[in-house]
């Protein structure tokens, strides 16, 4: 696989497309409805960027810093990109991320049943925290970073 490179997304549109085409089938088993304002209200807040490999957009991430702690807002991996390991990239590099900005560990949420929560275990992933849906949990995962020396 080409090297892959994150690129500052700054298109609200087609990051919000993104994201909602990658869950809608989580959210359908959830139970739960897209929220657009939401998504809206969230963007400025966040760090944005494209994954890209070879020149084309493959998917996306966000983030932000809070209390010397990385949260991971989204990782979406396009469909037909799935498959060659970009996700396990991106979460290094988000690991980077959040070393290079001193902090203590990454956190995120992911829906019970997700793709997405077998790639987190497997990248060292722990649940620190769950919380109910009418149809599934919702687990907060944490990955603690490396002491600096």
């Amino acid at each position: 696989m080409s090297s892959l490179l994150l690129v500052p997304c700054d298109d609200l549109q087609a990051a919000q497309a993104l994201v909602r085409g990658n869950m809608a089938e989580d959210y359908q088993r959830h139970g739960l409805s897209w929220d657009e304002e939401g998504f809206t209200q969230r963007w400025p807040g966040q760090e944005w960027r494209w994954l890209m490999v070879a020149g084309r957009r493959c998917g996306l991430l966000a983030w932000e810093v809070l209390d010397a702690r990385l949260y991971l807002r989204e990782l979406q991996v396009m469909a037909d990109e799935r498959g060659q390991g970009l996700g396990s990239l991106a979460l290094a590099r988000v690991e980077q991320e959040a070393m290079a900005q001193g902090c203590t560990a990454v956190r995120l949420k992911v829906l019970s049943g997700s793709r997405a929560a077998a790639l987190y275990r497997r990248c060292g992933y722990q649940q620190v925290q769950e919380a109910s849906t009418p149809w599934g949990q919702v687990w907060g995962l944490e990955k603690e970073m490396p002491s600096k020396i």
